[in-house]
């Protein structure tokens, strides 16, 4: 357990090393001119997360949605939280603060507890450790895939999947060898650089990035840095197998509005194998090990949590005729947390799941799943789901249904207890039932349309602040609502635009019961684009006081000086709305009024 920190010192030095990175960065790109190579650039748009392989659009029976980490790039959109607002069915905010606090993601009117994160294959999140910090700031930057798997995903993916998962990779080397060096500065002392270098050579596929950012933010007392890298290296072993690694860390300081002075250190190595076993038959085993150290300092002492985690998993795909697959897999998960308030716990989960996919028509998919999982905290759970998508060929028409079930465990905290109180080890696990029904219209190629009804029934709700000790609450909630996305383009594809609202009839929690992100962008010329944006929610309550609904208007521009050289700049809030990220019984906290950015991307 590391105690006593001193984040500022920390701090000081990281922004030193990482300013220097920058300048040789900078320096570099100049020396090396304008030796550009072309990169692929077409969208791989297989969905990988919908059954744990990939698989062609038309035939995922789930509700998925697949972000661009390079057309967001484009659009100014930098975070994570910013990204995953452009899926219908989510909400990625932070209730604690702005840029660097911890992040909230609601998919479907559950909470953030009720989704799972998976991050190049292996499961980072849980009921004791949510997926928070992962959207404090995280960066779109060295993202290659990034998939939001909607519903209760229980047979996938087990625990804490009911809202949905959040699939994200690394990104692959592809093409010849290119670097980008990527810089901005703005509103509220805001600086941010990132270096990358990818390509692929003699089998050899490599991605390497590293970045920093720091700012002030507009409210008072919420400085933030953050130091990250992220690594990918493939290798193909003949022509049918692929050996990998990945590996993900970050180093970040959060001053939380003169609370705490926050810090955290975060590391991720993945190691993997692919490929086929006969030409029936394709297997991906991987290992990893993830490691989370938080520290926060304040006039009341020291609070530090310590999580480390250790995965194995072997998930198959076997064709047992050419309309029908088994899909199985098994796993195992050590998660080990320690706190400074007295938690020493380990923790082991293993299992197994398999499915069938079956296609009676070249039109017409089924899907059908089990898993059996074992915690040792609290014992056994057993999950399914059932699908279907029904492509209608003349009308490009794809119906989609499906239901499911998914759970949440207890929490460490909820079955031993701390010093601020016992615990409960007879608790049950959430138990969640949930279904959906949609369909996605495709007209010439140039638009699609989604639009997706949605159901989560929940029992046995943890009320983790019960006195004496958490309980499991008597009776149902439920989330449910309406989707609706679309994305196209016209003008001779010069002008683009999308939408993705979510109407709740009922949530977890007080949520708004509209939310809008919408955006239109114009290629005025072969070099300039420009484009604008609306992210706008509705009356709702976080934090337990009433909050005003907002809306928030964005500008976005960037040019290309040369083949090499994109200029880029945006106006967030343009119109200086005034706003409520939460308001905790009168003590609001604000969100960013209006703030300019501008920098340049350089790319050899």
């Amino acid at each position: 357990m590391k105690k006593n920190r001193t984040p500022l010192r920390v701090k000081s030095r990281r922004a030193v090393v990482a300013r220097g990175v920058s300048w040789i960065a900078s320096i570099s790109v100049c020396s090396l001119g304008v030796m550009h190579a072309e990169v692929e650039t077409e969208l791989d748009e297989l969905i990988v997360s919908a059954v744990r392989m990939p698989r062609e659009p038309a035939d995922v029976t789930a509700a998925v949605s697949q972000l661009d980490p390079e057309e967001l790039e484009k659009r100014g959109v930098f975070t994570l939280r910013e990204a995953l607002n452009e899926s219908p069915g989510v909400i990625a905010t932070s209730t604690g603060g702005e840029t660097g606090a911890l992040g909230s993601l609601f998919i479907r009117g559950t909470n953030t507890a009720y989704s799972q994160l998976v991050v190049d294959g292996m499961r980072l999140s849980d009921s004791t450790t949510p997926m928070g910090s992962m959207l404090g700031a995280s960066r779109v930057f060295d993202l290659g895939r990034m998939e939001i798997l909607r519903g209760a995903q229980g047979a996938a993916y087990g625990g804490e999947s009911i809202g949905g998962v959040l699939y994200l990779e690394t990104a692959r080397g592809v093409g010849d060898p290119i670097g980008t060096w990527f810089a901005e500065a703005g509103s509220f002392d805001s600086f941010s650089s990132g270096l990358r270098y990818q390509g692929t050579e003699k089998g050899l596929s490599y991605f390497l990035s590293a970045g920093y950012e720091e700012t002030e933010n507009d409210f008072p007392k919420q400085d933030f840095n953050q130091a990250s890298t992220a690594l990918r290296l493939e290798q193909d072993i003949g022509k049918e197998w692929q050996l990998g690694v990945t590996y993900r860390g970050v180093d970040a300081f959060y001053n939380n509005l003169g609370n705490s002075d926050d810090h955290l250190d975060a590391s991720l190595v993945t190691l993997y194998l692919q490929g086929k076993i006969t030409d029936a038959w394709r297997s991906q085993t991987l290992l990893g090990f993830q490691q989370e150290f938080y520290d926060s300092d304040s006039q009341y002492g020291n609070y530090g949590t310590d999580m480390r985690a250790t995965a194995l998993s072997s998930d198959h795909d076997l064709t047992l005729r050419e309309n029908l697959h088994l899909l199985w897999g098994v796993f195992g998960h050590r998660s080990d947390f320690q706190n400074t308030i007295g938690t020493d716990a380990e923790r082991d989960r293993y299992g197994a799941h398999a499915a069938l996919e079956w296609k009676p028509l070249p039109t017409w998919q089924n899907y059908a799943a089990l898993r059996w999982e074992d915690y040792a905290a609290y014992g056994e759970e057993e999950t399914w789901r059932l699908g279907t998508a029904y492509e209608i060929k003349s009308t490009q028409t794809i119906v989609r249904a499906g239901i499911g079930t998914s759970f949440r465990a207890p929490s460490y905290l909820d079955i031993f207890g701390s010093s601020y109180g016992v615990g409960n080890p007879n608790l049950r696990a959430e138990s969640a039932l949930g279904w959906d029904i949609g369909i996605e219209q495709r007209i010439d190629d140039d638009h699609r349309i989604e639009l997706t009804f949605f159901r989560n029934e929940i029992e046995d709700r943890i009320d983790s602040f019960a006195d004496p000790r958490p309980i499991n609450l008597a009776g149902e909630a439920v989330s449910s609502g309406l989707e609706l996305g679309a994305k196209g383009r016209f003008f001779h594809e010069n002008v683009s635009y999308r939408l993705a609202l979510t109407y709740l009839d009922k949530s977890l929690s007080d949520q708004p019961r509209e939310h809008w992100q919408s955006g239109l962008d114009w290629q005025v010329t072969p070099l300039w684009q420009l484009g604008v944006g609306l992210h706008a929610l509705s009356d709702h309550s976080w934090g337990g006081s009433p909050i005003d609904g907002y809306a928030i208007c964005r500008l976005h521009t960037n040019y290309q000086v040369r083949e090499n050289i994109r200029l880029h700049a945006r106006w967030e809030n343009f119109t200086d709305e005034e706003y409520f990220l939460s308001d905790f019984y009168g003590d609001a906290i604000v969100g960013a009024g209006s703030a300019l950015y501008g920098g340049v991307t350089v790319e050899w």
